[in-house]
């Protein structure tokens, strides 16, 4: 509780100063969302917020008839609806969601932690979470919060072996955003790691409601749209190229460009939110390292999943809200927690830098 209301409490002071005083983008803002909390309720928020009012494929011409709402998936749109027939206001609904799902989360990462280490790394694992750049994107109005602690329920009950649990979590996670797809990889290796009799059943049991739900989804696509991949095509008007094939070619080529923007001295708004995503990049991938030196490579369903969740958007040639993105491996968290174990001095530089990267460089207007 206490590392959920100081980091939250920082995230909240500097959204309202950065909505405010500095200002947001020009793009996306709805009606519903407050001007003091613009910032935690820009860009993709009115997205879901469009959905949840008028369903999918209404277009009003936000940024371009280019953009298409199929690319989002239902979960979100799902509790802003609800909101709206309760005579809620969505935004308002969806952000206190958001952050309760995010204190759902540490509760989960510390009780998965302390059954795996003990109870310190557990603290230290908290904290580290609640305090990591990134967790703020947990706080606006968007999947994330959600889609992690739905996440680490799935994680926690597929290791205490409760299945039914698991498998409804990781459907949860799956409607939330095409990354969620993902929870259930994670589900299904910690049940296949289990040696005792009865293994197809319960495989069976934790992951079939998530290959329900997001069938019954496609399917409803497919009936109401015309095509059941409508969703995954729409991410290309997204600046997202073929998963896979892009990896060498267009993720090389944009880091070059934005070398070549440093070195010339262009520094913008834009270039800004474009460094955070290459510099938590980074991050990651040095904390898959040690999460594979720390877990056993590929033998741990942990680091499977944690290099899934980075290598699917990677893949599409582009490090655009990688930040946010690479949120749901939450088992990187561990290495980190390991690392600051290892001497305590290390705490307080490491509050310190988290505390200033939070408060500066991600609610800058236009990052979300």
């Amino acid at each position: 509780m206490l590392a959920f209301a100081a980091s939250r409490l920082l995230v909240l002071v500097a959204a309202i100063v950065a909505s405010l005083e500095i200002g947001v983008s020009d793009r996306g803002i709805d009606a519903a969302v407050p001007r003091a909390l613009s910032v935690l309720g820009a860009w993709d928020t009115t997205w879901y917020l469009e959905i949840a009012r008028y369903g999918y494929a209404f277009d009003y011409g936000q940024v371009g008839i280019v953009y298409t709402n199929h690319a989002f998936f239902p979960g979100l749109p799902l509790l802003m609806a609800a909101a709206l027939g309760l005579g809620l206001n969505p935004f308002v609904f969806a952000l206190a969601v958001a952050n309760a799902s995010f204190l759902a989360a540490l509760v989960g990462l510390h009780a998965l932690t302390r059954a795996m280490w003990d109870e310190r790394m557990a603290d230290r694992a908290v904290w580290c979470l609640a305090l990591f750049p990134p967790a703020i994107f947990a706080s606006l109005a968007y999947t994330e919060g959600v889609t992690l602690a739905l996440a680490v329920a799935a994680a926690l009950a597929a290791y205490r072996s409760r299945l039914a649990v698991a498998g409804i979590a990781a459907a949860g996670a799956a409607l939330m955003r095409p990354t969620g797809l993902l929870v259930l990889v994670l589900v299904a290796l910690i049940v296949a790691r289990d040696p005792r009799p009865g293994r197809p059943w319960r495989l069976a049991l934790a992951t079939l409601p998530t290959l329900a739900a997001v069938t019954l989804f496609l399917a409803w696509m497919r009936l109401e749209r015309g095509s059941a991949t409508l969703s995954f095509e729409a991410q290309a008007a997204w600046d997202r190229g073929a998963l896979g094939v892009e990896m060498v070619g267009r993720l090389v080529n944009e880091a070059g460009a934005l070398l070549v923007r440093l070195a010339e001295g262009h520094i913008t708004l834009s270039w800004t939110a474009d460094l955070r995503d290459i510099l938590f990049t980074a991050v990651y991938l040095a904390l898959v390292v040690l999460l594979w030196r720390m877990l056993g490579g590929f033998r741990s369903p942990w680091v499977v999943y944690s290099v899934a969740i980075l290598a699917i958007p990677l893949s599409s040639g582009t490090f655009t809200s990688m930040a946010r993105m690479g949120l749901l491996a939450f088992p990187l968290i561990w290495p980190l927690a390991e690392w600051i174990g290892r001497d305590p001095r290390r705490v307080r530089p490491m509050v310190a830098i988290a505390f200033m990267l939070l408060g500066v460089a991600q609610l800058a207007p236009g990052s979300p």
